[in-house]
């Protein structure tokens, strides 16, 4: 069975057709909590919870008492209910791991096992998930229905931070609100809190960027492209202004350098594609980006038309370098933040002609 959405499945959960397996993952485990406590409501209603709802944790599995309880009838009920939460399969054992599929293999139309992970890390990249979990996944969409919970776009989540605000009795237009999402590095969680503290500063009033850079507390990626783009315009003052910031805010050098690296490699992406008149849209089918992350190549196109390419090549070559030094040395926090002012202080003198 093909991925699926959640229009989808709560079209089938409201009509009273569940599946009776899911498995959720994705980088938006806001969404992915949220989601499965609806489903769980829905399918096992509260006063049905005592006798037929079953929480099993994947780092501590006990597949002889996920067996009995996905094999029991239900109890005054029309469903039993399983739950897993973070089930990595290189915890698993080879002999456990045989087990569990069997058993999702051959659930019974009364019982619905649904698998979500909100606090393992399933993936090998940002975007891939391990060979182990990919291969369960696969497992599972043969008998049920798999939902990746990536992050929305841009756009999708300024119309739901819009609608948020206006509940509240606020305002925001959307420029404003699509701000709001790219700061918080389109995670709901994020924007969750930060809508709150928004909200309750306004007082009922319009919402405007300015309180947004005053209260919320900017995602790391965010930074890192605001921190590539300023590297490229040699903004030694606000790089180094920033720098010290992130450092205070007990940032690692070195994921700073990585989602710097992020930023650069969309930057030259964009500009390669603008110089061969290509569109950003054809720029992100070519290199496979994501739906959500389309906006990183669309922003990348637009400020790259200024920027030699030389000078991006040179600053991207330089942080690649930086990258590997603090990968293969062994380096406290203070003295890799020292490598990377020092690494950026070259940067800055890089591929323009003034050094």
């Amino acid at each position: 069975m093909p991925e699926t959405n959640t229009t989808a499945m709560t079209k089938a959960i409201k009509e009273n057709t569940p599946a009776s397996l899911y498995y959720f993952y994705g980088h938006d485990v806001a969404a992915i909590e949220s989601f499965v406590n609806w489903m769980v409501a829905k399918l096992c209603p509260k006063d049905a919870q005592f006798m037929n709802l079953h929480k099993f944790e994947g780092k501590s599995l006990d597949i002889a008492a996920l067996l009995d309880a996905c094999e029991a009838l239900p109890m005054f009920a029309e469903r039993v209910v399983v739950t897993i939460n973070d089930l990595r399969m290189e915890d698993l054992g080879k002999e456990d791991a045989t087990d569990l599929r069997k058993i999702l293999s051959g659930l019974s139309e009364t019982t619905t096992v649904i698998i979500y992970a909100t606090g393992v890390d399933l993936y090998k990249n940002k975007r891939s998930l391990t060979d182990k979990n990919k291969r369960f996944c696969d497992h599972c969409a043969k008998y049920g229905e798999v939902c990746d919970f990536a992050y929305k776009t841009i756009s999708e989540l300024g119309r739901s931070i819009a609608a948020s605000v206006q509940k509240s009795g606020c305002g925001i237009d959307k420029r404003t609100a699509e701000y709001l999402a790219e700061v918080c590095g389109c995670d709901s969680a994020y924007i969750k809190q930060e809508l709150g503290k928004l909200t309750s500063y306004a007082m009922g009033r319009q919402i405007t960027r300015e309180d947004i850079d005053v209260l919320c507390i900017k995602h790391i990626e965010s930074d890192g492209y605001e921190l590539a783009v300023n590297i490229l315009n040699n903004n030694a003052k606000y790089v180094y202004n920033r720098l010290t910031e992130l450092a205070k805010q007990d940032y690692d050098a070195y994921e700073i350098v990585s989602i710097i690296g992020f930023s650069l490699t969309d930057i030259y992406r964009a500009k390669l594609a603008r110089s061969s008149g290509l569109s950003y849209k054809d720029a992100a089918e070519d290199f496979g980006y994501p739906r959500n992350r389309e906006f990183a190549i669309k922003k990348a196109y637009q400020i790259c038309g200024s920027i030699p390419l030389p000078k991006i090549k040179a600053v991207l070559g330089i942080m690649a370098k930086t990258d590997l030094t603090m990968k293969t040395t062994s380096l406290d926090k203070k003295a890799a933040m020292l490598v990377l002012e020092q690494r950026v202080a070259e940067c800055f003198m890089s591929g323009n002609g003034r050094g």
